[in-house]
């Protein structure tokens, strides 16, 4: 039984300890994506194009960015397109 109870103290600790830390990653891994994304849509806006803004309804952190990382790749093959069109 003590056994069992130091296991399981041993895990809520470590749990508690990365969890703050496993939201930080996000958060900065959410930042960065957006910052892409703003700067890609600058550069096709630049071109005359229109650039939808990210978010169109609330959303959690790793909603957020899973929708910036689909609109960042969305972004990237307009950017191929104008490239290739020059």
């Amino acid at each position: 039984m003590k056994k069992l109870i130091a296991i399981t103290s041993a895990v809520l600790a470590t749990s508690a300890i990365t969890s703050p830390a496993f939201a930080d990653n996000i958060s900065d891994d959410l930042r960065m994506a957006e910052a892409r994304y703003e700067s890609m849509a600058t550069e096709i806006e630049s071109e005359g194009y229109q650039v939808d803004s990210l978010y169109t309804e609330p959303m959690t952190t790793s909603q957020k960015l899973d929708t910036v990382k689909e609109k960042n790749m969305e972004l990237k093959g307009v950017l191929n397109s104008l490239e290739t069109s020059h």
